[in-house]
């Protein structure tokens, strides 16, 4: 596969996913309105963390990274036929075990939410219990729904897919929107209950959306057990450690959050807001990137295609940088405005908006290494190899912790935020270190040269900004949409003007493949 191809691929994704993520905007737009940073929101955050907690430990992470490369040398090594019997077989096994924690989980609902938050009041506790019960058959439906997920992108399907989490924006705001017009303004804990219903039935969206491409594919829905096979245990051996990883990141997201609930109310909420905005960027291009490399590197792996798994990898890291480092400028820069713009009304007061900002600024500054990282993480993962990321991983979050300990001395909630870039920052490095010494064959060209243009580039962004902002005061909606769009515009015109001025290799190729997707769509 070409950077052609590459390009193709991170742009069908990243399309889709921006569309996804501008629902999802959508969505926190209405969510901070109805409930801004109360108790009510705050214990909605928690109770949606429970079941994605699990989620990202058995549904997505741990499974795809270790099934995806199995199921790349079956398909190249053996029938469809049979490539579609194992997929069928992994799947069928995942369905039960998810059912069974599903069940285990909504028993002992109380428990976990003591755990996860025991700063929590009586009043905040109880609404946390209800709303996690209901939220926890979610957990079923996204596990498998990652897994198709996970197939199609293996098949280069990567634009329908990335749109499915559109559907679980629509259904939460749908189901609040049928709520009210049907029963009436209620008070903020009825309607956070129907804002947890529609998130199931976003659940359900989200799967069945990939039945028709799955189908195109070869697939006929049916159940299979078998514990047999070489495959099988393939994958099995690999997720093993995937799992122990992932759950020691899990436990991080945790502790977290326990250390957000001994916080000023609303730490919580604020984080999450704050998050989701950055998000916004690092799913575009950062997570698209991520999910459409790790078929191509494993492809390369099995053919050991060593030269074009280089150049593939040199291409993918420079595009991450060259938009998210100035991103990561637009985001200081236009982030009070947008927050205002955005989310500044109803229960979302002057104090929920510098909470929010403080922690979006504070996630920002590792938003170029979080894409990153999701971009040599698959190096192992091509390679066969769970159990190296597992121990970076584990140091990882020591780390974090002892930083998020520090930081929310002074802080507060916005050190946690810190606290997670400048581990992200340490991650890179070891990373980088560990792929010199394990993986020699692997040639990362250095990005030294074009990374300090575009820093460059971003400082000039930023001053830019800054100067605006003294210049230009608004909190009109209309004057705050032509000023954001105004300061976006700039902002893009100095990249591309910089990026063609200092000649910052494969820009002009990154951008052009960017626009004709984005043309085309």
């Amino acid at each position: 596969m070409s950077n052609r191809q590459l390009a193709k691929n991170i742009g069908s994704m990243s399309i889709a996913v921006f569309i996804s993520r501008i629902l999802g905007l959508l969505r926190d737009i209405v969510m901070t309105g109805f409930f801004g940073t109360s108790y009510v929101a705050d214990a909605f955050q928690v109770a949606f963390q429970i079941p994605n907690l699990l989620r990202k430990l058995f549904g997505e992470g741990a499974l795809s990274a270790a099934f995806i490369p199995v199921y790349k040398e079956v398909g190249l090594t053996r029938s469809r036929q049979q490539q579609i019997g194992f997929a069928i077989n992994v799947l069928s096994i995942l369905s039960l075990f998810l059912l069974f924690l599903c069940s285990i989980g909504m028993l002992i609902t109380p428990l976990l939410v003591r755990l996860l938050a025991p700063g929590f009041d009586a009043q905040s506790y109880l609404l946390t219990v209800k709303l996690t019960r209901i939220l926890f058959p979610y957990l079923f439906l996204i596990g498998l729904s990652s897994t198709l997920i996970a197939i199609l992108n293996s098949h280069d399907y990567f634009f329908l897919p990335g749109l499915s989490s559109a559907f679980l924006n629509i259904a939460m705001i749908g189901s609040l929107a049928i709520y009210q017009l049907v029963w009436g303004p209620g008070g903020m804990e009825e309607s956070i209950v129907a804002w947890a219903v529609g998130a199931v039935v976003g659940g359900v969206l989200q799967t069945v959306v990939n039945f028709p491409l799955l189908k195109r594919i070869g697939y006929h829905f049916r159940l299979s057990f078998s514990l047999a096979g070489e495959s099988l245990h393939a994958v099995w051996m690999r997720f093993l450690p995937g799992v122990v990883g992932l759950a020691i990141r899990q436990i991080n997201l945790a502790v977290d959050l326990i250390l957000a609930s001994l916080l000023v109310s609303g730490s919580i909420a604020s984080l999450n807001y704050g998050n989701r905005l950055m998000q916004l960027p690092l799913g575009i291009l950062g997570v698209s990137a991520g999910v459409a490399v790790l078929p191509l590197f494993s492809h390369y792996v099995a053919s050991k295609d060593w030269d074009r798994l280089a150049e593939s990898l040199h291409f993918s890291l420079l595009s991450v940088s060259f938009f998210m480092i100035p991103a990561t400028a637009m985001i200081i820069g236009m982030g009070k405005d947008i927050i205002r713009l955005l989310f500044m009304r109803g229960a979302f007061d002057q104090t929920s908006l510098n909470m929010t900002y403080s922690a979006l600024v504070c996630y920002s500054v590792g938003l170029v290494f979080y894409s990153i990282n999701r971009i040599l993480i698959p190096l192992f993962y091509a390679n066969k190899d769970t159990s190296t990321p597992v121990k970076i991983s584990a140091f990882i979050v020591v780390l974090n912790i002892a930083l998020n300990l520090v930081f929310m001395q002074f802080l507060g909630h916005a050190g946690l935020a810190l606290a997670t870039s400048i581990s992200a920052i340490a991650q890179y490095l070891i990373l980088r270190w560990v792929i010199a010494k394990k993986m020699p064959h692997i040639t990362i060209v250095s990005l030294m040269r074009p990374v300090t243009k575009i820093f460059g580039i971003s400082v000039v962004i930023l001053i830019s900004q800054t100067a605006l902002n003294e210049y230009i005061q608004t909190s009109n909606i209309y004057g705050l949409i032509i000023k954001l769009t105004g300061s976006g515009g700039l902002a893009i015109a100095l990249l591309l003007a910089g990026a063609r001025i200092l000649n910052i290799e494969n820009s002009k190729e990154i951008t052009d493949k960017l626009w004709q997707k984005i043309r085309r769509k």
